[in-house]
C-alpha cells in the first residue's frame, strides 16, 4: 500500500492511497473464488466455469468491483492508522482508479490548535466588595418579594406596583392574529408590557374593556426582526378582571424569623451580606475567567470541520429536548411557540455552538501544554473530601463508585477549577481574579451561609456556571 497525505482548508486531509499490486491481485482472486460459487453461465453447472469463460461473459470488471468494494475499506482503515490520523465525520470518496485500485479521500479530521502566546494574556482583577447600601437593596427586594397581594379597599384605577389582571385579544384586521389570552397577570412597572397597553390599562376599572391600536414599525427596535407584528397595526381588545396591591411588610424581627431563616434583622443583615458577598466573589471570577478566554480566543488559531460544529448543534438540540421534557414540554411544541422549523432552530443555534466548541478546544490544548489532568487518585480524594462525615456517607459513596455520570460530572468539575485556576495565576501574575473576596467561615456546614432563598429574592445569575461552560466539553474529549 502506497499513501499519500495532504492537508487542505477546512481541517481536512487529502488522503491518497493505491494498493500494492500483488495484493490487488489477491484481493481479485478472492472476489473470483467467491462469484464462481454464485454465478451461471451458459453450458455450466453452476459455480463450475472457469475463469477465463466468466470474464468472457461478464467481463473483468465483475471481479475488480467485487475485489476493490472490500480492499478499499480495509485500506482506508490501514492507511488512517499509519498515517496517525483522527477522523472527525465520515470521508468523502473524491476520485477512484479501479484497475489497479487507487482512490483519493477527504477526511475532516481533529483540527492543528495553535493558542498563541497564551502566557502573555493579561486580565484586571475584579473588586467583590459589598457595601451597606447592596444589603439594603436586596433585603428591600426581599420584603417587598414577600408582602402579600390583597384587593384594594375601594375600586379604582391601576397605579405602578399593582398586580392586574386582564383579557388580551389581538386583531390583524378582522382575523384574530392568535387565540385569546384569558387571566393574563402583570406587575405594572415590573413587567415587560408595550407602552400603549400599559397606557390603556391604566384608564380601567375592574370590570371594563377598551381597544387601542398599536402601529408595530418597520425600524421600530423594541421587536425583533422576525416578530411576524412588524410592519402591521394590530387592535388589542383589553378587559381589566382584577386589582391587587401589596400589603407591604415591616423589615422587623418577626419578619427575619419568617422570611430570612434569621432570629433578628442584623442577624438577616449579617447573612444577607454573606451571602451576596459570595456571590459577588463568583460572579467576579467568571468575570475574569470570561476576559480571559475572550483574550485566548484572539490569539488563537484553529479551523474546525464542519462535522464537529454539526456535533455540537445537536448536542445543543438534545439538552434542549431534555429540559422541555422535565418540565413536561416538548420539542415539537416549542418550535409551534416559536414559529420555526428544527432545521431553522439549528441554524440559529450554529454561531453559539461554533463559538463554544472553538474555545473549548483552546483551552483543551492549553490544560494539555500546561499538563493538568484529573487523575483516578485525584477523583477518589475529592469523594473522600466530599463524603466523609456527611449525613448519608455510605450512601454517597456508594453513589459516586457505581453511577460513572456522577463520576463524570465531577471529574470534569475538578478539571474545570484546575484549569480557571491555572488561567487566572497566568493572567493576573499570580495576584488571583478578585479582590475583596468572600472567605467562608470556618463553620460545620449546617452553620454556614444559608440565606439562599434572600438571595433568590434578587435572582442572580448563577455564576458558578460560567467558569464550566467551555471547559467542561474539553474535559469529556481530553
Amino acid at each position: 500500500m502506497n499513501v499519500t497525505v495532504e492537508r487542505i482548508a477546512d481541517s481536512q486531509v487529502r488522503l491518497q492511497i493505491a494498493a500494492d499490486q500483488e495484493e490487488h491481485r489477491k484481493a481479485i482472486e478472492r472476489a473470483y473464488r467467491k462469484i464462481a460459487r454464485e454465478i451461471q453461465v451458459p453450458g455450466f453447472r453452476k459455480g463450475k466455469a472457469p475463469r477465463s469463460m466468466i470474464e468472457r461473459v461478464y467481463g473483468r470488471e465483475v471481479f475488480v468491483e467485487e475485489a476493490n468494494r472490500s480492499l478499499m475499506d480495509d485500506l482506508y482503515r490501514r492507511a488512517v492508522e499509519q498515517e496517525d490520523i483522527i477522523p472527525v465525520g465520515e470521508p468523502a470518496l473524491d476520485a477512484v482508479e479501479p484497475d489497479p485500485l487507487s482512490f483519493t479521500v477527504i477526511i475532516p479530521v481533529y483540527p492543528t490548535i495553535d493558542p498563541g502566546d497564551y502566557a502573555s494574556v493579561r486580565v484586571e482583577q475584579v473588586d467583590a466588595a459589598v457595601s451597606d447600601a447592596d444589603v439594603d437593596d436586596l433585603l428591600e427586594k426581599l420584603r417587598i418579594a414577600q408582602s402579600p397581594w390583597i384587593d384594594p379597599a375601594e375600586p379604582r384605577r391601576p397605579k405602578d406596583g399593582d398586580q392586574v389582571t386582564v383579557d388580551i385579544q389581538i386583531m390583524d384586521g378582522d382575523e384574530e392574529f392568535q387565540p385569546k389570552n384569558e387571566d393574563a397577570v402583570f406587575v405594572l412597572g415590573e413587567s415587560n408590557l408595550l407602552e400603549e397597553l400599559r397606557a390603556a390599562i391604566d384608564t380601567l376599572v375592574p370590570g371594563e374593556s377598551t381597544s387601542t391600536d398599536i402601529l408595530f414599525g418597520e425600524d421600530d427596535d423594541r421587536y425583533s426582526e422576525d416578530d411576524p407584528r412588524r410592519g402591521k397595526s394590530m387592535t388589542y381588545n383589553l378587559t381589566l378582571k382584577g386589582i391587587k396591591e401589596r400589603e407591604e411588610l415591616t423589615l422587623d424581627d418577626e419578619f427575619a424569623k419568617s422570611f430570612g431563616n434569621a432570629e433578628t434583622v442584623a442577624e438577616l443583615r449579617e447573612r444577607v451580606h454573606a451571602n451576596l458577598h459570595a456571590e459577588r466573589t463568583r460572579d467576579a471570577r467568571s468575570e475574569v475567567v470570561r476576559s480571559i478566554t475572550d483574550k485566548l480566543n484572539e490569539l488563537a488559531t484553529l479551523e474546525i470541520p464542519a462535522p464537529m460544529i454539526d456535533d455540537a448543534v445537536e448536542e445543543r438540540i438534545s439538552r434542549l429536548k431534555t429540559r422541555l421534557q422535565y418540565n413536561g414540554a416538548s420539542l415539537d411544541a416549542y418550535l409551534r411557540q416559536s414559529g420555526q422549523t428544527e432545521e431553522q432552530l439549528k441554524a440559529d443555534v450554529r454561531p453559539a455552538a461554533g463559538a463554544d466548541l472553538r474555545t473549548s478546544l483552546i483551552l483543551r490544548q492549553i490544560a494539555e501544554l500546561e499538563g493538568i489532568d484529573v487523575s483516578e487518585t485525584d477523583l477518589e480524594s475529592e469523594i473522600e473530601e466530599i463524603t466523609s462525615g456527611a449525613p448519608q456517607e455510605l450512601e454517597m459513596r456508594e453513589a459516586y463508585s457505581q453511577n460513572q455520570y456522577l463520576r463524570s460530572a465531577l471529574r470534569n468539575d475538578l478539571f474545570d477549577q484546575r484549569l480557571t485556576d491555572r488561567l487566572i495565576e497566568i493572567a493576573t501574575e499570580g495576584k488571583g481574579a478578585v479582590i475583596n473576596a468572600f472567605v467562608a467561615p470556618d463553620l460545620p456546614a449546617e452553620e454556614n451561609v444559608e440565606a439562599g432563598e434572600v438571595v433568590d429574592a434578587d435572582e442572580p445569575d448563577d455564576a458558578t456556571s460560567e467558569d464550566s461552560s467551555s471547559t467542561s466539553s474539553a474535559t469529556e474529549s481530553a
